[in-house]
């Protein structure tokens, strides 16, 4: 059985238009406020993040699971994304604070233009991007990216931006030691002054007013919020069964790895906590982009993922509803950086796991920087860069030499940045660069796109196992689009 979450409230019976929201786009839903109500009533954690509850006699916004007294249904306002709330003059409440709800995943009812931006958003917050700028990036004006916007988030890309680097900071404020300026400029801000300003006009606080307990020196932590059921217990053995020697470590119920990003080097352990959160302790060599940080480990975790809405999508597929009862809160096990997924991607072809994972060990201690972050820490490299591997010799690692030159041409791409794997890059560009390269083939690009391009409708169908067991079970993976991904994950489960 997967491990799942701590027990929650009896969930309400989704209907009606309140179904719609939990199938369909969470950024744009014609809904009827007395189905919301009743999900907030009953403070269910299912909903948490996927609508905000929004008073008018105090002008605060709330989680539909907030343990706050609830008002009365022609005080409220309902909104799909917080931006919308704070559009609207409303302040984020302080006792349940939706700046810590678990997101909504940006391909789920978005179009490819929508998903690359928000993308960008996290991967170039702390620059000091126009919306001009963002437009340009993306090949569009900057009048049709703020209508597409408004179309299907409902709220401004400014609005949407600021409203992420805000979130990082408030939880910066609780979690780590850093000071207000190292805080200010780790979330995305370019000025203290600008910082403080925003800051205030949300919280109705100071910054420094937050800190109410003094927090360890060299302290950084986080907690992230996803929505249960959680499978953690299967998550933690995929990555355990990976875990690349030196680099990963799984002890404890509990996840760890060295991370490059730049010329930052750096640490992090997840841990499994209570009320659906996992808990981030960090190690860096140098003040971050946390925003971005951010990002990436909820990618690794598949924080934002609607479980309800992927279980009622696959047991379209009657055959496969039983398994879908006896693996709940299924994950997809995402990735710290694209380049590494899709290196582990090319090794892991025609060999077992365990092969794989002992030709990686070799890879990360030939070319792999030793790590000075912490003695204390029981790894000891970092997973090579793409100019690392091209600079090493890798004929002795026990793979063919055709394998080797595909890892290399891998490389080659990535170091000249030809091909770009964090999600920003046009998807069907980046699957057709990855096609083009001698010694990838469907397999290994649809295993890319499930857990590093985060593409929920990946679905490596020439793999043998999932061939076997579709025709075993006589199953039908056209009828679980666009969460494929989701069924391939279930059927590695099933025995």
């Amino acid at each position: 059985m997967w491990g799942s979450g701590p027990i929650n409230p009896p969930p309400i019976l989704a209907s009606g238009l309140l179904l719609q929201l939990l199938l369909s786009s969470p950024m744009k839903v014609t809904y009827d406020k007395k189905e919301f109500y009743r999900a907030h009533l009953a403070r269910d954690f299912r909903f948490d993040g996927k609508f905000f509850v929004a008073v008018k006699t105090t002008m605060i916004y709330c989680r539909p699971i907030c343990p706050a007294k609830k008002a009365q249904l022609k005080n409220l306002e309902f909104f799909i994304h917080a931006a919308q709330a704070e559009e609207a003059g409303y302040r984020p409440c302080l006792r349940c604070r939706p700046e810590t709800a678990p997101g909504s995943a940006a391909w789920n009812g978005t179009c490819a233009t929508v998903q690359r931006a928000v993308r960008m958003m996290d991967s170039f917050a702390l620059e000091d991007l126009s919306i001009k700028d963002l437009a340009a990036k993306l090949g569009i004006g900057s009048r049709w990216l703020s209508e597409l916007f408004q179309q299907q988030v409902g709220a401004s890309p400014q609005s949407i931006l600021m409203s992420k680097k805000l979130d990082t900071a408030r939880n910066l404020l609780d979690k780590s030691s850093l000071s207000i300026t190292e805080i200010a400029y780790s979330s995305g801000f370019q000025s203290l002054r600008r910082f403080n300003d925003a800051f205030k006009i949300r919280f109705q606080k100071t910054p420094s007013a937050f800190r109410k307990e003094p927090v360890s020196e060299g302290q950084l932590r986080l907690q992230l919020s996803y929505r249960p059921p959680y499978a953690w217990n299967n998550l933690i053995s995929f990555f355990s069964h990976r875990a690349i020697p030196g680099t990963e470590l799984v002890e404890d119920n509990s996840y760890q790895r060295l991370i490059t990003h730049g010329d930052i080097r750096g640490w992090f352990k997840a841990t499994h906590s209570e009320n659906n959160k996992i808990d981030i302790e960090f190690k860096l060599s140098k003040h971050a982009n946390i925003l971005e940080f951010i990002v990436r480990l909820k990618n690794i975790f598949d924080l934002d993922c609607d479980p309800m809405a992927i279980e009622n999508c696959l047991q379209e597929d009657k055959k496969l509803k039983p398994f879908l009862q006896q693996h709940q809160g299924l994950r997809i096990p995402g990735c710290w950086d694209g380049f590494e997924l899709a290196v582990r991607a090319v090794v892991g072809q025609k060999i077992s796991v365990k092969a794989a994972r002992t030709i990686l060990g070799r890879i990360v201690e030939i070319c792999g920087e030793q790590q000075t972050l912490d003695n204390s820490l029981q790894l000891e490299r970092f997973f090579p860069s793409a100019e690392n591997i091209l600079a090493a010799d890798l004929s002795n690692i026990g793979l063919p030499s055709a394998r080797v030159a595909t890892i290399k041409a891998l490389a080659n791409e990535v170091a000249n940045k030809t091909l770009v794997l964090d999600g920003t890059a046009d998807f069907v560009d980046t699957c057709k660069k990855l096609l083009a390269i001698k010694g990838v083939g469907p397999w290994t690009v649809e295993y890319i796109a499930m857990r590093a391009l985060r593409n929920p409708n990946g679905f490596p169908e020439t793999d043998l196992e999932i061939q076997k067991k579709i025709a075993r079970l006589h199953l039908d993976p056209q009828k679980w689009v666009p969460w494929r991904a989701y069924g391939a994950i279930l059927l590695w489960s099933i025995k």
